[in-house]
């Protein structure tokens, strides 16, 4: 779905006065409704990653992988990954 096609929906928010005033210094008039869409958007994004990356610690257990218990061990491992993937070689 493109950006132009997205619904909208109006949103009253109450802001520290000192922000609104660097807002609105920074951000011209008609490119603060984007830029703080954005800004919100690549918050929440970062939210998120926290929150899953919170529910995921612990799933690695090293005695569940004795095969990568050195640095040679994950070379050899990346290595090997890569050369099944083809994604470096020219058509």
């Amino acid at each position: 779905m493109s950006k132009a096609a997205l619904e909208t929906e109006r949103l009253n928010l109450y802001l520290p006065k000192p922000l609104v005033d660097d807002l609105r210094r920074c951000v011209p008039a008609r490119q603060r409704t984007r830029f703080v869409s954005e800004a919100v958007a690549r918050e929440l994004r970062r939210l998120k990653l926290r929150t899953a990356l919170e529910s995921s610690a612990g799933a690695w257990r090293d005695e569940d992988h004795p095969e990568l218990a050195t640095g040679t061990d994950i070379d050899r491992w990346v290595a090997e990954g890569r050369a099944t993937l083809d994604w470096d070689r020219p058509e």
